[in-house]
């Protein structure tokens, strides 16, 4: 995976109530967010800790990088803007990762978040190599076959979109949104668009 040119950590500033009603329920309760600290935690705390362990402490870098792929993908930021935004929040999702034991529950998602926010960059091949670490952890984690079969779809491969998305529904056979995509897949190959676009 490449780590070159990536941003250094940018705490979100001025965030709105409609960022923050974006974001998973714990962001209201990290440190670093919306005013609480590890020395003046939230009340909620214990609860996430519970179902995190101490890699709550970290999970600010997940909220940061939610709200800045939001503002990436807002109408108002400018190329560079939208690139500097997306590098950032691969960043925070790796500190994440580098923060966390490797059975923490949260790891495919934060795999699979990362490979989003390279498909938003055009690299396919990070972004494949993500989807691929969070299929590992999580084999039943149907998000990381539906995104690397989207991939796979942009540049022109629906025969292994289709059969990305078969292996999704082997472990996830009742997952609507894996359904839908095993129709798209089949409808592009019916339409003759095996051969490779880029």
């Amino acid at each position: 995976m490449c780590l070159l040119a990536r941003p250094a950590f940018a705490q979100v500033e001025n965030l709105t109530k409609g960022e923050l009603a974006m974001l998973p329920s714990f962001c209201q309760d990290v440190q670093g967010l919306t005013g609480w600290t590890k020395t003046n935690p939230s009340p909620r705390t214990p609860y996430w800790i519970g179902l995190m362990g101490e890699t709550f402490w970290a999970m600010h870098h997940y909220c940061w990088a939610m709200v800045h792929l939001q503002r990436a993908q807002a109408g108002d930021a400018t190329p560079q803007e939208r690139t500097f935004l997306i590098k950032g929040a691969i960043s925070d999702f790796y500190y994440v990762v580098k923060n966390s034991p490797p059975d923490f529950v949260m790891l495919p998602e934060l795999y699979y978040r990362t490979g989003k926010s390279y498909v938003l960059l055009g690299d396919y091949v990070n972004a494949t190599e993500e989807f691929a670490k969070s299929r590992r952890l999580k084999p039943d984690y149907w998000p990381s076959y539906a995104g690397e079969a989207d991939v796979l779809l942009t540049i022109g491969k629906p025969r292994e979109a289709q059969e990305m998305i078969e292996e999704g529904l082997k472990h996830s056979p009742d997952q609507p949104a894996l359904q839908r995509a095993l129709e798209r897949a089949k409808t592009a190959l019916a339409q003759g668009s095996g051969t490779h676009k880029r």
